[in-house]
């Protein structure tokens, strides 16, 4: 009887183990693919690349949400010149740091 359950033991053991292992990549992979923009680089990237064009205060003053600012970048990157102007990185960047400032605009007039 002792026997048969160190053999379980170390069975459960070894498959918790395998599993941990073969998922611990998984939640990385997750981590990294999910993770947010930070905040800086888009707004480097608005204050490098879109005052090209507009004053900081036109960018700034715009109170658009993330959907309108992927249409509204969509929209300027039709009108640039250069095709690599932004890449997607940079798009994603700089949609997540002008829609978080309508959010954070929003909760300091509460």
């Amino acid at each position: 009887m002792i026997k048969q359950q160190t053999r379980l033991y170390v069975f459960s053991s070894a498959v918790l183990l395998c599993t941990l292992i073969l998922t611990a990549p998984l939640s990385v992979m997750a981590e990294e693919k999910g993770s947010k923009p930070k905040e800086p680089v888009g707004k480097a990237l608005v204050e490098k690349k879109c005052t090209v064009c507009h004053s900081i205060e036109r960018v700034h003053g715009a109170d658009k949400t993330h959907s309108e600012w992927e249409q509204t970048v969509a929209k300027m990157m039709r009108y640039s010149d250069r095709i690599d102007f932004l890449n997607q990185q940079e798009r994603e960047d700089i949609i997540y740091y002008l829609a978080s400032r309508k959010k954070t605009k929003a909760k300091s007039e509460k």
